[in-house]
C-alpha cells in the first residue's frame, strides 16, 4: 500500500465508524427496550472515530507506533461493535501499519559507523 492509500483506508474507517453510529442510533430508537444496546454500540462507534482521527494524525506526524496501537484497538472495536466491515479495514490498515513499524527496525539507524581494516596475522617464515 502506498502512503496515500494507507491515509484514505484510515480516513475510511472514520467513516465507516460514524455511519455505524448512525445505524446503531436508528435501530436503537425504533427496538425500545432493546434500543439502549444500540445508543451504547453508537456511543463505542463514536469514540472509535475519534480513536481513528488521532492515529490518522499520528501518521501523519510520521509516528507510525503509536498510530498501530490505536488501530489495533479499533480494529477490536469495530469488529465487536460495528459488524465486520470496519473491523476488516481496520485490521488491514493495522497489519499494513506493523509492517512499516516491523521494517523501520530492520533498517540500520547509524549509517557513519567507522569500518576499520581486519586485523593482519603474522605469517610464519621458514
Amino acid at each position: 500500500m502506498t502512503t496515500e492509500e494507507i491515509e484514505d483506508s484510515i480516513m475510511f474507517v472514520s467513516y465507516l465508524m460514524l455511519v455505524m453510529a448512525g445505524a446503531n442510533i436508528i435501530w436503537g430508537m425504533f427496538l425500545y427496550p432493546w434500543g439502549i444496546i444500540g445508543f451504547i454500540f453508537a456511543a463505542i462507534n463514536i469514540v472509535a472515530f475519534f480513536i481513528v482521527k488521532s492515529a490518522h494524525d499520528h501518521y501523519q506526524g510520521r509516528n507510525y507506533e503509536k498510530a498501530r496501537s490505536e488501530m489495533k484497538l479499533v480494529t477490536v472495536l469495530g469488529f465487536l461493535f460495528a459488524l465486520i466491515i470496519p473491523g476488516i479495514y481496520g485490521y488491514k490498515v493495522y497489519r499494513t501499519l506493523d509492517n512499516i513499524v516491523e521494517r523501520k527496525y530492520l533498517v540500520k539507524s547509524n549509517y557513519n559507523k567507522e569500518i576499520y581494516a581486519p586485523p593482519q596475522f603474522p605469517r610464519n617464515k621458514e
